[in-house]
């Protein structure tokens, strides 16, 4: 199945090719993916220092791309099977669903 993913902007669109099994669930797993990602608590590579106050704190946002998406639905989520999900350029097939990020 293929699936696109939106950041808002018009050019900006990027397509994963998944099975249909995980295609069924996209929205789902965007959420639980969602809920992953902002979780202070995992250690995960795509937490990005935003904001340093006065007093040296450091403040942490998420630098999201689809990467974080790959990588948690490939390696997290799916990691007992081989890759679920993979990013592609020109979708042969129009998209059957779509995500917003």
């Amino acid at each position: 199945m293929i699936v696109t993913i939106d950041y808002g902007y018009e050019t900006d669109a990027e397509y994963i090719r998944c099975s249909a099994r995980v295609g069924r669930n996209i929205r789902k797993l965007q959420r639980q993916f969602d809920k992953w990602i902002y979780n202070r608590n995992n250690k995960h590579p795509y937490w990005v220092v935003a904001h340093i106050d006065e007093d040296g704190n450091e403040h942490y946002g998420v630098c999201c791309i689809t990467e974080a998406f790959f990588y948690w639905l490939n390696h997290i989520k799916c990691a007992k099977r081989k890759q679920v999900a993979r990013l592609i350029e020109n979708p042969p097939n129009p998209p059957k669903k779509k995500l917003r990020f």
